[in-house]
């Protein structure tokens, strides 16, 4: 069996799918590291020294232990030269695995040349102690889906079935892992029914709500009450449940665009709603959130009706987008006595 890596470096802007890579890697050394101990560390733990001294820890159990470090595309050149030093005395018993989590650059990966200068790194590329992967994108979302549904869940997708998820689904290996798990369960001989699709990730493009969250962005909150007057539309569970969801999508978006991770945008729209994820900022879209969930337990609960529940959410995420948090009294207010 092949010597285990002393460390190594994952270089992909999506965390989730240089883990499992790391996990099937490390699963090649048998069953003593597959039971190994994990730990994460931040850059905070490295700072403060609990990962320097966490890896000087003498281990009387001799118990194998993996470390995984994140974002180390932000440390600084002094806390890189700590981390040769200590990487130059190899154990036995620890695999620290170094993650690079920086946006790709025009569409390529480009490690910092700061960690290009350091020893460890030049060592760890002669050893071949590197995985890279551009992670996911509009142009191998397709290919993607469609290996780990045939490897993983044993599932054939259909082009109409990728297309929804591609419609649907952020540009993250955690969240497509978690519907391809919930797909297994409803497969039929491996195939998955469109219909099902749609229902597991709320894709209901005919229902309009991203035409509703628009309005709330450009502050049209009017013509949403004008066309369901108009309309004479009674919301319903159904639709409250899809708007909860699709809101919720939006705002991890904006996350994610705040945090500077990949997305299928395009760049016209990656400008708007950039400025729109400026203009909350990560407390407004925490606040957003939090009225979501307060949302779908003011109807599960049996507090508030749908419609009643859809109004006072639409008007407190637009006093929210005004930054005029004084107005905040409705949604809230359902938790005041419990």
């Amino acid at each position: 069996m092949e010597k285990i890596a002393g460390f190594y470096f994952c270089h992909c802007p999506d965390v989730q799918m240089a883990k499992e890579y790391m996990e099937e890697y490390i699963s090649s050394f048998g069953v003593e590291w597959q039971n190994a101990e994990r730990h994460t560390f931040w850059i905070d733990d490295l700072v403060n020294n609990k990962f320097f001294i966490a890896l000087d820890e003498i281990n009387f159990e001799i118990k194998k232990k993996i470390f995984f470090v994140r974002d180390t595309h932000e440390l600084n050149s002094e806390m890189w030269k700590r981390i040769s030093l200590v990487l130059g005395k190899p154990r036995e018993d620890i695999f620290p695995i170094f993650f690079i989590n920086n946006a790709l650059d025009k569409g390529k990966l480009k490690i910092p040349a700061l960690i290009q200068k350091q020893k460890c790194f030049e060592f760890a590329k002669k050893k071949e102690w590197i995985y890279e992967s551009i992670g996911i994108t509009e142009k191998n979302f397709a290919q993607l889906i469609l290996k780990k549904a045939k490897t993983q869940y044993n599932l054939q997708l259909s082009n109409d079935v990728v297309h929804i998820l591609q419609s649907s689904l952020t540009p993250d290996y955690n969240s497509i892992n978690n519907v391809l798990a919930q797909l297994s369960l409803f497969s039929e001989n491996g195939e998955i029914n469109t219909n099902v699709v749609a229902q597991l990730t709320n894709y209901a493009p005919e229902l309009g709500l991203f035409d509703i969250i628009k309005k709330i962005e450009t502050g049209n909150t009017k013509e949403i009450w004008s066309f369901f007057i108009k309309e004479g539309r009674i919301i319903e569970d159904s639709y409250l449940f899809a708007f909860l969801s699709v809101m919720a999508r939006e705002m991890r978006l904006l996350w994610k665009i705040k945090t500077n991770e990949p997305t299928f945008l395009n760049n016209q729209v990656l400008a708007y709603k950039t400025k729109i994820a400026q203009k909350l900022g990560f407390t407004y879209i925490s606040k957003i959130l939090s009225l979501l969930a307060f949302a779908e337990y003011s109807i599960k609960s049996g507090k508030k009706s749908p419609m009643e529940t859809f109004e006072e959410l639409i008007k407190d995420i637009t006093n929210i987008y005004n930054k005029n948090l004084m107005e905040l009294a409705l949604l809230y207010s359902v938790n005041n006595n419990e």
